[in-house]
């Protein structure tokens, strides 16, 4: 696994739209996900890309329903949009275009020449490369109200919000979900199991030593005190709380949320900000509908909380995937 980004002057802008469209997918796999577990799959057909769920990269205790797995899938597909926008490449994309086929996510169609749409600025294209999910502490500075308004001013996407708060008191009450989700999740065996496959794997950039004895300690240990109150503490200092939420829970609203966290992730990284997700309170059902009920009104259905704020950015990036091994159709 590698983390490379490509130089943008080596785009080939003579060459054909298929190779064009695999340049544009070494910033696609730049994108966050779940574990690091990259379910995407990239597939031409013609003048189209097929973006689809990779199956096999499923969190299938963590994420049961499988909500995150689509959230990443969009997430590479913001990328994806980014990146092709900043090389001139329109594009429309169909979600979910064959109901007998749930691994499909998209169907994007590019062609020459575009524009950067008002809700992708032109600094998210640089952020691709800088952004990373933030484990770190974040510092006690505010976030201005100004910064809040351009992440909320980005956010277009029909059937999808952004919730963002400093209130201290929701603030706790999250808090209180995060210690809890932590305590049920590291008490089941099958959820250290997969856990511990995936340290296992080396995608959270550890060494392979780290990793291995990383993966035999939550196998066999029940860490959800330590890790609650490490969570608790990650939360605790983050000024801003975030939280998308949609009109619905279908997959393409699922698809489109994943496209407006890593939206703001790049908005956020081009002003010196980061985010992190704090998933375990969605993956947990009881700890689920207790978010909900801290929406005002009616605030939708959650869909991904983060939190954002300032920090010294990580040495360590996650690894990625070689582009060759999420090309489907051997193209």
């Amino acid at each position: 696994m590698n983390r490379t980004c490509p130089d943008p002057t080596d785009f080939p802008a003579s060459d054909s739209l298929q190779e064009q469209v695999r340049f544009l997918l070494h910033y696609a796999i730049l994108a966050p996900s779940s574990h690091n577990s990259q379910p995407w799959l990239f597939r031409m057909v013609g003048d189209r890309l097929e973006v689809l769920a990779d199956d096999s990269r499923w969190l299938q205790v963590a994420d049961a329903d499988r909500r995150e797995l689509y959230l990443s899938v969009g997430c590479a597909l913001e990328n994806l949009l980014v990146a092709a926008e900043h090389f001139g490449l329109e594009h429309t994309v169909h979600y979910c275009p064959d109901p007998a086929d749930e691994l499909l996510a998209a169907k994007v169609e590019f062609s020459p020449p575009g524009e950067p749409g008002v809700s992708r600025p032109p600094e998210l294209f640089d952020a691709i490369p800088v952004r990373h999910t933030n484990h770190q502490p974040y510092d006690e500075r505010l976030v201005a109200e100004e910064i809040q308004r351009r992440l909320q001013d980005i956010v277009h996407d029909p059937g999808v919000h952004l919730w963002l708060t400093g209130d201290p008191q929701i603030r706790d009450s999250v808090n209180e979900l995060v210690v809890r989700a932590d305590a049920v999740q590291f008490a089941d065996p099958a959820y250290r199991r997969e856990l511990a496959h995936w340290i296992g794997q080396g995608v959270f950039g550890t060494s392979w030593l780290m990793s291995k004895m990383g993966s035999l300690a939550v196998s066999y240990l029940n860490m959800g005190k330590p890790q609650g109150t490490k969570d608790s503490a990650l939360l605790m200092s983050a000024p801003v709380l975030g939280l998308i939420t949609g009109n619905d829970d279908r997959r393409e609203t699922q698809i489109r949320a994943g496209q407006v966290y890593e939206r703001i992730a790049l908005l956020a990284a081009s002003e010196g900000l980061w985010t992190h997700p704090m998933s375990q309170i969605m993956e947990v059902p009881e700890c689920r509908v207790e978010v909900a009920r801290l929406l005002p009104g009616d605030g939708g259905i959650p869909l991904h909380p983060f939190r954002l704020g300032f920090a010294a950015p990580e040495e360590t990036r996650t690894p990625r995937r070689p582009l060759a091994e999420v090309l489907a159709g051997g193209w």
